[in-house]
């Protein structure tokens, strides 16, 4: 999961060099076919570094039942905003809906924007490049609060590098296109800029990815995928391997159970905690309250805790549904399909979407055989 998420990242780097020399030698191809999919592929990229963060720590329900449960609320740069605590599942959901909106919100804008450039229409196209930066401003100032939040736990992975390699990318080519423009506008390319200001841009980005692809390098290296770092583990073929880099159903999963599920996924008790009484160690009123209003009960005595079922109102046919069906929820034992069992024993345990292959040169990293080394090599300086 980790090398698919870093593949990801690292393709950012040719596939801006790519573009932004195709820009040089011919612009018209480039802003009518590269443009699209480079814009698209760096709002993706934003994607995958909250994704990469996210399985570096264990995932979302460690982040939310164990990480942030300890932690105290972070406060938010502005300070209308209040305060942010990823240990409450609703606010671990508007922080990656904040992030996201801007991976579904490029493609259209795009669109929109091709539309309003072949029909002049000038003035939206002014209020869509509002929306647009609106848009990625707010998605990377979420990154960042999450970035924030969970520093200490990151520390050891180097966030800091990371998020400077995702960041600085996007905001090069970002502002370097305003202040480009800007000059523009003032009149330091001459009367017809246009075609002058697009070169510079690309030009300017063309020199600027040797650093960025030094950097990526440094942040996220290749040697813990090795059979060095990996010795007893296997690899994918060719094909497999780019599929499952490139693939987006993790993407679109996502998108689902954020945009469109929402809340009905994101809530205490999809995410509660194993520990007896989470309440008592998080002193967080507002944390315990939004607990309380979704069903969560406990008793400081005991320690007992449960969650209410149909926790709220319902509807009368629900309620009739549970009465005449009284026992619906309970397994029949005797009525039990077991057909599938038979099945999986008589199968072998292998991912046939995914075939690794196994590396015969691994073994010469393994601990064994570094231990036998060792062994050898003391006896013979003892002898």
């Amino acid at each position: 999961m980790e090398q698919r998420l870093i593949i990801r990242i690292l393709l950012l780097v040719p596939l801006f060099s790519i573009t932004c020399f195709t820009a040089i030698k011919n612009p018209t191809i480039s802003q009518n076919y590269l443009d699209p999919i480079r814009e698209f592929y760096e709002a993706f990229v934003i994607y995958t570094f909250f994704s990469l963060l996210t399985w570096l720590l264990g995932g979302e329900r460690t982040i939310i039942t164990d990480i942030s449960v300890t932690h105290i609320s972070t406060k938010h740069g502005l300070s209308w905003l209040g305060t942010i605590d990823l240990s409450d599942p609703n606010d671990y959901l508007s922080l990656k809906r904040g992030i996201l909106q801007y991976v579904w919100f490029k493609p259209f804008y795009c669109f929109i924007l091709l539309i309003c450039e072949t029909n002049n229409w000038n003035r939206v196209q002014f209020w869509l490049l509002i929306l647009y930066n609106l848009s990625v401003t707010w998605s990377l100032y979420n990154i960042a609060m999450f970035w924030k939040c969970l520093y200490v736990e990151l520390q050891p992975f180097q966030p800091w590098l990371k998020f400077l390699c995702v960041k600085l990318i996007i905001f090069a080519s970002y502002w370097q296109s305003i202040a480009i423009h800007t000059l523009g506008i003032l009149g330091i390319f001459g009367p017809e800029p246009a075609s002058r200001i697009y070169l510079y841009e690309n030009g300017i980005l063309c020199i600027e990815m040797l650093a960025f692809a030094m950097l990526h390098q440094q942040a996220f290296s290749w040697v813990p995928f090795s059979i060095q770092g990996i010795p007893n583990g296997a690899r994918m073929k060719l094909r497999y391997a780019i599929r499952d880099s490139f693939g987006i159903r993790d993407l679109i999963w996502d998108f689902k159970q954020t945009l469109l599920i929402g809340h009905t996924y994101y809530n205490f008790k999809n995410f509660d905690t194993a520990e007896q009484n989470p309440l008592n160690k998080r002193k967080n009123i507002r944390n315990t309250m939004n607990r309380l209003n979704e069903g969560y009960r406990y008793s400081n005595q005991d320690g007992n805790s449960h969650w209410i079922r149909n926790y709220g109102s319902i509807s009368r046919q629900n309620i009739n549904s549970s009465h005449s069906h009284g026992t619906s929820s309970v397994l029949d034992d005797e009525n039990w399909d077991t057909s599938m069992c038979d099945v999986s024993r008589a199968t072998l345990h292998d991912d046939p979407n995914y075939p690794v292959i196994w590396d015969s040169q691994g073994y010469k990293f393994t601990n064994s055989i570094s231990k036998l080394k060792r062994d050898i090599q003391s006896r013979a300086t003892s002898v």
